[in-house]
């Protein structure tokens, strides 16, 4: 697995994790575990993907989408819905 360089992954990190402290209304470190531990995390972290190139908006559902189902790739953005 090819990797992006690492100002890439923390600039979705901040934007996604401070979307998730806004809403859910959890501490920084719990937003910071939940989102780098998760499968959407994963997936952005693999640059034969390509996800870093979504906006972090839809980073941000993906993550909700695999809370809700355990799947990031039932998100529209993902089906292209």
């Amino acid at each position: 697995m090819t990797k992006y360089p690492y100002f890439i992954i923390d600039y979705h990190d901040r934007q996604v994790i401070q979307r998730i402290i806004e809403k859910y209304g959890i501490n920084q470190m719990d937003a910071i575990r939940t989102f780098i531990s998760s499968k959407t995390h994963k997936l952005l972290e693999n640059a034969e993907l390509g996800l870093a190139d979504f906006p972090s908006d839809a980073i941000f559902d993906m993550w909700e989408v695999e809370k809700i189902t355990g799947d990031p790739r039932n998100s529209v953005y993902v089906r292209g819905e």
